[in-house]
C-alpha cells in the first residue's frame, strides 16, 4: 500500500531493462474457481518460513509486516526501512498470545499502516465462522514499532465471525482506513465493511458495511489520493466484476460506483483473486488518473487487464490484457505518467512498465529467480524508486521474502528475508 500523497510525483525516466512499448500479453486461459464458501476457504498448505507480507510507505519510510510460521506457530513481525527498503531496522515481535493468528496467506494476511511514527496493525482471530475464522484484532506503536499496545477490533462489531481480505491505507492527513470483508445475514452472507480513525488505530469509527453484498474471498485494495479521499477496489457479488467504492468526506459517506472495467461475468463462486489499485497526478496536465489491474473469469475475456480512469473511477478504458495464459496475481503502483504492473505467471514474477499513462507498455520482463516459486507481488512507489514485494518457496520448501528496486538505469537492487531473520 502506498502513501499516495507521493502519487503526484513527476513519472521515472528509463527503467533499465524495461524499454519499449509494444504490449505482448494475449488473452488468458480460463481458471476455475471454486464454488463460494460462506465463510472464507480453507488454509493453504504451505510450508514454514514467511507465509506472509504487506507493506505501507511514506516516502523512503516502508513499514513492512510478516508472518513468521514454524509447524504449527504463527508469529508476526515488523521492520521498518529509511531508505527506501535498502537496508532494514530491527525485527520487533508483535504479541498474538492472546489472540492468536487465525490465517495468514498471501491475499489474506496481516496488514500495516502508518503515519509518521504511529503504526497500526490488524489480523484476524480465531472464531466461529468455517474454517475458525474470526474477528480482526489490532495492534498499535506510536513509536515506529519498537513496542506494541493491543488495539481495539475496527469493525466495532461484537460478533465471533470472519472478518477477512483486508486492506489499509492512511491520507495525507494520517487518517487511518480499513476495508474486509464480513459475515452478516445478507443475500450474499458476505459484505464490503469500511472505517476510519483518527487517532492512529487507538479507536475506529463510521464503521459500516458500505455494500450489503461482496464476493466472500477476493482481497480488497485501497488508495487515498488526498486528505479525505479514499477509493476502495473490491469484487463484487452476482456479477463478479471488480467494483469501486469512494468516499470524499474522510469515511463519513461512501459510495458505490460500479465495475472497475465491465466483463459482467455472472458467477456463483469465487475466484480468490483480488486486484490492484493505483492513482497519479498526470506531470503534463494535472488531472488525477486512476489505474486498475482486474483478473476475470469470463469465458470470452478471461485474464489479466489493465484500466485507467480520468475522471475519478466515473468511466474506464477499453480492458487492456497483461501478462500470458496464467497470469493472476497482481498489483501496480504509479507516479505521473509512469505506470509499473506486477504479477505472478508460471511461477515467477513478471514486471511491464507504461511511461505514457498505460497507452502503452514494455515488454514483460521476469523479475523472480529461476527454481523458486513465486507469487503475489505488492508495488509500492518510495521516495525514488518503485520497489517489488514478493514471496517465494525455494528448493527445500521453505518460504522468504524478496524484494528488488526498479529504478532509473539501475536494473535492480535486491534484498530479501528469510522467516527467522
Amino acid at each position: 500500500m502506498v502513501l499516495t500523497g507521493l502519487a503526484g510525483l513527476v513519472g521515472l525516466a528509463g527503467l533499465a531493462g524495461l524499454d519499449g512499448l509494444a504490449m505482448t500479453g494475449t488473452a488468458v486461459a480460463a481458471s476455475v474457481a471454486a464454488e463460494q464458501p460462506q465463510d472464507r476457504p480453507a488454509p493453504q498448505e504451505i510450508g514454514n518460513g514467511t507465509v506472509s507480507l504487506d507493506v505501507f510507505a511514506q516516502g523512503a519510510v516502508l513499514d513492512l509486516l510478516t508472518t513468521a510460521r514454524e509447524g504449527t506457530s504463527l508469529e508476526l513481525r515488523h521492520q521498518r526501512s529509511t531508505d527506501g527498503g535498502q537496508t532494514w531496522g530491527t525485527v520487533h515481535v508483535i504479541a498474538t498470545l492472546d489472540q492468536p493468528i487465525s490465517i495468514a496467506t498471501r491475499g489474506n494476511e496481516p496488514q500495516v499502516v502508518a503515519h509518521v511514527e504511529h503504526v497500526t496493525v490488524h489480523w484476524s482471530t480465531n472464531g466461529t465462522s468455517r474454517h475458525g475464522a474470526g474477528p480482526m484484532v489490532s495492534a498499535v506503536s506510536h513509536d515506529a514499532g519498537r513496542s506494541w499496545a493491543t488495539g481495539p477490533n475496527p469493525t466495532n462489531d461484537a460478533a465471533n465471525v470472519a472478518q477477512n481480505f483486508a486492506d489499509m491505507t492512511a491520507d495525507s492527513d494520517g487518517v487511518f482506513y480499513v476495508a474486509w470483508i464480513g459475515s452478516h445475514d445478507g443475500p450474499a452472507g458476505r459484505g464490503l465493511g469500511l472505517a476510519r480513525s483518527t487517532d492512529f488505530g487507538e479507536t475506529w469509527d463510521h464503521s459500516q458495511l458500505v455494500d450489503m453484498s461482496s464476493c466472500a474471498c477476493c482481497w480488497n485494495k485501497m488508495v487515498a489520493p488526498r486528505a479525505g479521499a479514499v477509493r476502495v477496489l473490491y469484487r463484487d457479488h452476482g456479477v463478479r466484476d471488480m467494483a469501486l467504492a469512494s468516499t470524499d468526506d474522510a469515511g463519513q459517506h461512501w459510495s458505490l460506483d460500479g465495475a472497475v472495467g465491465s466483463f459482467d461475468w455472472a458467477f456463483p463462486g469465487c475466484p480468490h483473486v483480488g486486484g490492484g489499485l493505483a492513482v497519479a497526478e498526470d506531470a503534463d496536465d494535472g488531472t488525477e488518473q486512476l489505474h486498475a489491474l482486474v483478473w476475470t473469469g469470463h469465458e470470452d475475456r478471461h485474464g489479466l487487464y489493465w484500466v485507467r480512469s480520468d475522471d475519478d473511477g466515473g468511466t474506464w478504458t477499453e480492458p487492456r490484457p497483461m501478462g500470458g495464459e496464467l497470469a493472476r496475481h497482481a498489483d501496480l503502483g504509479a507516479a505521473g505518467r509512469t505506470v509499473v504492473a506486477a504479477w505472478d505467471e508460471g511461477r515467477a514474477i513478471w514486471v511491464s512498465v507504461s511511461r505514457d499513462l498505460g497507452d502503452g507498455w514494455s515488454e514483460p520482463r521476469r523479475l523472480s529467480a529461476d527454481g523458486f516459486v513465486a507469487s503475489h507481488p505488492v508495488v509500492i512507489r518510495t521516495h525514488d524508486a518503485f520497489r517489488l514485494f514478493w514471496t517465494e518457496r525455494d528448493e527445500t520448501g521453505r518460504m522468504h521474502w524478496t524484494s528488488r528496486r526498479l529504478a532509473g538505469e539501475q536494473a535492480a537492487q535486491a534484498t530479501s528475508g528469510a522467516a527467522g531473520q
